[in-house]
């Protein structure tokens, strides 16, 4: 009898531990299962971070165009002035002096002037229409636009401040510098509401 409790004894212990043993084995397999969570978010934070819109790139300066035509490659001429209903029509014409082909695109800058290093006088020009095609001026040939400049003197003196001009102060499209053309008249000092003066168009080809 002894010997059947003893290996009953022995067979029970030998159960435990394997059952121990059994239990060891499976513990890889839950901290693997755990893993799979934290393995699927980093997945899914990196998903996220790829589709994340991108930042808005930095907005560039435009860069000059080095053909257009400088100030000191042209020559400004007055064409054949004609009267309008209380203006007059005075044609801008633009002459390529220098030794390159160069272009005009765009309104020239206009205003009125009390001499050619003097001050301005009221408000510039006022642009009329859109923005013509860009004009390709060979050496010695011309480009126009049209200045429309009206009878002040048909203001009241109070609203227009009358003022004797010596000329026009052109600054040719996308120039940095300007040219002055000879035009004595009157201006307004005045730029306040309802006072208008000048009117300028697009460059275009031929004078």
């Amino acid at each position: 009898m002894n010997r059947f409790r003893t290996a009953a004894l022995l067979t029970a212990a030998a159960a435990l531990t394997l059952a121990g043993c059994s239990s060891n084995d499976t513990e890889p397999a839950a901290s693997t299962a755990s893993a799979a969570p934290t393995s699927a978010a980093a997945a899914t934070t990196t998903a996220q971070d790829l589709s994340a819109p991108e930042s808005p790139a930095a907005a560039t300066t435009p860069v000059d165009n080095p053909n257009t035509c400088a100030a000191t490659e042209l020559m400004l001429t007055a064409g054949q002035a004609q009267g309008a209903a209380g203006s007059t029509i005075v044609p801008l014409v633009f002459t390529n002096t220098g030794g390159r082909t160069c272009v005009l695109k765009g309104f020239p800058g206009v205003s009125y002037v009390t001499g050619e290093s003097g001050t301005e006088v009221g408000a510039a020009a006022a642009r009329s229409g859109e923005e013509g095609a860009e004009v390709e001026l060979a050496p010695g040939a011309t480009a126009s636009a049209q200045v429309r400049a009206v009878q002040v003197e048909n203001y009241p003196a109070e609203m227009c401040a009358p003022t004797p001009v010596a000329g026009l102060r052109v600054f040719p499209p996308n120039a940095y510098a300007s040219l002055f053309l000879p035009y004595p008249t009157t201006g307004c000092a005045n730029s306040g509401p309802g006072v208008f003066q000048l009117e300028v168009t697009t460059v275009v080809a031929g004078g």
